[in-house]
């Protein structure tokens, strides 16, 4: 009945009335339908995976069959994916797909639907899928998922002052983005490459011993997402006794569901232009968007915190000291290094370079919380961040979209940029319904302290967290950026820019108790740079794209280059 007739609010305080809505709507279809029918209008409806919905569907994507022509295990298949579309694929778990099958055959053998002889040969049939034609995918989903809600606001307010009734699913709208198809293809490819090479290691790291020690994290995350039959499950985890091979398969299921990597990577222009935009890495497992959902940001943060500083006027020429101190204004709170070396003293050049968490700390106090929280919101960050001092280390939840639009403004010489995905909108006839309008760039900092930022994130590419895209990768050319890594190694970060473009990968586990046990292996410089990386370097060997990655920055004035050029690090006196 849900699926014919959808509830099209969710606010708790309405459950009520839905529910007697739905009681209605459901004894009034009791009294006009026979149960054939009520039967045929839920295959017709309900979701069988891949984007299928309804019999029809589903028997031509996996058997090129009609519904009528299906043999009684392929009837079973289809049945058994309804109690789980993900679980029991038959394309991506065909072992527990097979399983779940057969248990569909033995019910209807126990209720008089079919003879032994006929489950016993049901049951031991291979299971065939109809070999599936090589579909030409669709260029940025994550994005078109993104921008049809957009079009849908432009075309409501659009026939709200003309009072017409333009249809934008069914009209013919013509939609022009800012998305480069080939730039697209690259950042797919890049974030693709990388995932399923680190996902291999993830899962090894992810073995019967380590589930072992976090059994506790594994039953509140069961609880938390309330898999299909996760009670029996979690049943069997406190009851070894009651383990099944099914419960078994099921469970298996689930560990491989919670230990999925997922990962976002965007590219703006900067001159505010989209370029690319990939979500994850498969749309057709989960459309959940990854550039626009927020997570915990680690140091990538930092650069908002330096940019402030200088800006005030805080001397890039001055050294801190690299000390394990504790601040009894705020809880005897004790930041602490990733590397928990607290020797020496260095540059703001130098802190960022080798993203000292405890002089960060410094630095925002130099510069003031109120004022980095004000500069953030200025460079495009409209999420709302706590007034507290870590901070400065990275913990507010940001998305991917606004870290990378806010790094623009380094790779602009100052300049708050609007971003634009949209260009304009026409009608089927060729009238122009919507043009993008150009808004003038807001000088947040000057040129001289973009510049600034830009030498020291260089720094920090060149000799720093992020040298491994010198090093490993042989990447040229101008290139400013900043890893970052969450407590835990739970989320991976790295936005880097170029003189022509900005681009940010995220990479992480659902959940956040789910990480990579050490930051030599869950650093971002290990999980979310090689995305940037492989980008750029699809970008190099691409004669149309090659020129995103040609330019050089400005410099800072001779002043501020010399202070930028002294030593990084002074040994303690």
């Amino acid at each position: 009945m849900k699926n014919r007739y959808p509830r099209n609010t969710f606010e708790i305080d309405c459950l009520l009335l839905h529910k007697i809505r739905e009681w209605f709507t459901a004894m009034k279809m009791e009294r006009l339908y026979s149960k054939q029918q009520l039967l045929v209008h839920y295959f017709n409806t309900v979701p069988f995976g891949h984007n299928c919905f309804g019999i029809h569907t589903a028997a031509n994507y996996y058997f090129n069959k009609k519904p009528a022509e299906l043999e009684v295990q392929e009837m079973a298949t289809l049945i058994g994916l309804l109690k789980g579309t993900s679980l029991y694929d038959p394309e991506r778990n065909p072992s527990r797909c097979i399983v779940r099958r057969n248990l569909v055959l033995n019910n209807m053998c126990r209720e008089g639907f079919l003879s032994l002889d006929q489950l016993h040969t049901a049951s031991n049939t291979e299971l065939v899928l109809a070999s599936q034609k090589e579909q030409q995918p669709q260029i940025a989903p994550f994005f078109m998922q993104y921008i049809s809600g957009k079009v849908d606001e432009i075309i409501a307010a659009i026939n709200d002052k003309k009072k017409v009734h333009i249809n934008p699913y069914t009209d013919g709208l013509r939609i022009y983005t800012t998305i480069d198809s080939r730039v697209q293809q690259h950042a797919e490819n890049a974030l693709k490459m990388h995932l399923d090479s680190l996902q291999k290691q993830f899962d090894a790291e992810w073995n019967q011993a380590r589930w072992n020690q976090n059994k506790e994290t594994l039953l509140q995350l069961l609880k938390m997402k309330k898999y299909s039959a996760y009670k029996k499950v979690i049943f069997a985890l406190n009851n070894d006794s009651a383990f099944t091979p099914e419960i078994e398969l099921l469970l298996e299921g689930m560990k491989t569901d919670l230990t999925r990597l997922h990962a976002g990577f965007t590219c703006i222009k900067n001159t505010g232009e989209v370029l690319a935009w990939v979500g994850g890495r498969d749309f057709r497992y989960a459309q959940y968007d990854h550039v626009k959902s927020t997570r915990q940001v680690g140091s990538v943060f930092k650069p908002i915190v330096y940019v402030t500083a200088v800006d005030q006027g805080v001397n890039i020429c001055n050294y801190f000291k690299n000390d394990h101190r504790s601040y009894s204004d705020f809880d005897d709170w004790e930041p602490r290094n990733a590397s928990n070396n607290y020797q020496g003293e260095y540059t703001m050049k130098g802190a960022l370079t080798y993203s000292l968490n405890v002089i960060s700390v410094q630095v925002l106090f130099r510069a003031g919380l109120l004022d980095v929280l004000n500069v953030a919101n200025q460079m495009g960050i409209t999420t709302n961040i706590p007034q507290v001092p870590s901070i400065s280390l990275g913990t507010p939840d940001i998305s991917l979209y606004e870290m990378v639009n806010a790094y623009t403004c380094f790779a602009n010489e100052g300049k708050r940029v609007h971003t634009k995905y949209l260009k304009r909108i026409f009608s089927k006839d060729g009238v122009l319904l919507y043009l993008e309008r150009s808004k003038s760039n807001k000088e947040l900092f000057t040129k001289n302290v973009a510049a600034i930022m830009t030498n020291m994130l260089e720094s920090a590419v060149n000799r720093g967290t992020a040298r491994s895209l010198r090093s490993n990768y042989q990447l040229k050319g101008a290139i400013a950026g900043k890893t970052g890594t969450t407590q835990n190694q739970s989320d991976g970060w790295f936005i880097g820019y170029t003189p022509k473009f900005s681009a940010g990968a995220w990479v992480g586990a659902e959940n956040p108790g789910i990480h990579f046990e050490s930051i030599s292996e869950g650093a971002g410089s290990k999980t979310a740079l090689p995305i940037w990386a492989n980008f750029a370097l699809n970008l190099q060997n691409d004669p149309d794209c090659a020129h995103l990655l040609e330019g050089v920055f400005s410099p800072p004035t001779a002043k501020s280059l010399r202070c930028l050029n002294q030593s990084l690090y002074l040994e303690r006196k």
